[in-house]
């Protein structure tokens, strides 16, 4: 079986979470002899933008960055239809509906979030939600989602229920895993040897919600002296995020800006003790998943896509629009031993969230629309 695999974002050249799905469960199935073909801007076998277009690809200029997005599924629009019949199956991992045209009949369509779903209600969005109705409406592919929320939101959208399915995200189970000795590797990333470590990693941007991850912190710190929150990642508000803290006066925030996903981010996780996440809005976020792979009790945002935190029972879900008593919850689970919530997360990620067992339910639908 041959597939053409598309999608805008792909390593090594922009890596995330779209990315890291569709690069993990292709370098699956290439394992098992499965022939995948992708087509992203400037990476895989099929490159279809010139490298002078997406350079700044890391620079996010709102703007700029939908064009790029526009031009590339413009672009793999044209490819597919003149290309198609060289393909068993073609997997797309959530086309622009502005600039998406070509379908085929072996097309499967990976949905990672919608614009329908998002809590903004701006002219952008709004127009991208109508947009999303027709197009959903109107293509007879099958499609997977990559939570039940989203599974949802396909359906409001006019997507037939019997063509949806849903596959999680996955994790490499054994690159992020606990370690017996947290104390060494917080010696790698200076971070306090001794305190309860909360960590925050990802992108700083609008939806992740980074002034009230800050907010609720400080009242935790005027409680808790022996807990750090480490913030890892950039993004457009890192500044704004920063001078936050320093208006706040806060002593046991920690930034670490990027950190090298491949060497160093296993380790952060490893060295941690609690993952932390107040989005807004979320497909299925692989940053929640590497945390539960390594072992780690999550607080999250109480929104659809993080309630996997309660269906693993590793963790808690926090409305975090009343900063106050988010707080308290959280102190108060702190202050308890989690010890089983560890354990659950960690044994969840392995039974449920491996890229071997994605790779292989995904190989499944491709399999079905190729026959």
């Amino acid at each position: 079986m041959k597939i053409l695999v598309c999608a805008f974002e792909y390593p090594p050249d922009y890596t995330s979470g779209v990315g890291n799905v569709a690069d993990n469960v292709v370098n699956q199935l290439q394992e098992i002899g499965v022939n995948c073909i992708v087509c992203s801007p400037i990476s895989g076998e099929v490159q279809l933008c010139d490298k002078s277009l997406v350079k700044k690809m890391y620079n996010y200029r709102p703007l700029y960055h939908l064009y790029k997005i526009l031009y590339f599924w413009h672009k793999a629009s044209r490819y597919i239809k003149k290309n198609s019949g060289k393909y068993d199956v073609i997997w797309l991992h959530n086309p622009n509906p502005l600039s998406f045209r070509s379908t085929f009949q072996k097309t499967l369509i990976t949905i990672h979030t919608t614009h329908y779903g998002y809590p903004s209600r701006s002219v952008y969005v709004s127009f991208m939600s109508r947009l999303e109705k027709g197009f959903y409406e109107n293509v007879n592919c099958k499609f997977t989602a990559v939570s039940p929320q989203v599974c949802r939101e396909l359906e409001e959208l006019g997507v037939n229920k019997e063509r949806i399915t849903y596959i999680p995200n996955g994790v490499d189970t054994q690159r992020f895993k606990p370690t017996s000795d947290k104390k060494l590797l917080r010696k790698k990333f200076n971070i306090p040897e001794d305190d309860l470590i909360l960590l925050s990693l990802g992108r700083l941007t609008d939806q992740k919600q980074p002034h009230v991850l800050i907010d609720v912190f400080s009242l935790i710190e005027r409680r808790l002296s022996n807990v750090t929150l480490i913030i890892a990642g950039g993004g457009e508000l890192l500044d704004k995020t920063k001078r936050l803290v320093q208006k706040k006066n806060m002593k046991n925030v920690k930034f670490l800006g990027h950190v090298d996903h491949d060497k160093d981010v296993p380790d952060l996780y490893a060295c941690s003790d609690y993952y932390i996440m107040t989005s807004k809005y979320e497909g299925l976020p692989l940053t929640l998943l590497e945390a539960m792979s390594s072992g780690l009790p999550c607080i999250v945002s109480d929104i659809p896509n993080l309630r996997i935190v309660k269906d693993a029972k590793c963790g808690i879900v926090i409305d975090f629009s009343d900063e106050e008593k988010a707080a308290e919850e959280i102190i108060d689970y702190l202050e308890r031993d989690n010890s089983e919530h560890s354990k659950n997360a960690r044994e969840y990620a392995v039974k449920n969230l491996d890229w071997k067992i994605i790779a292989g339910r995904y190989l499944e639908e491709l399999e079905r629309l190729g026959r």
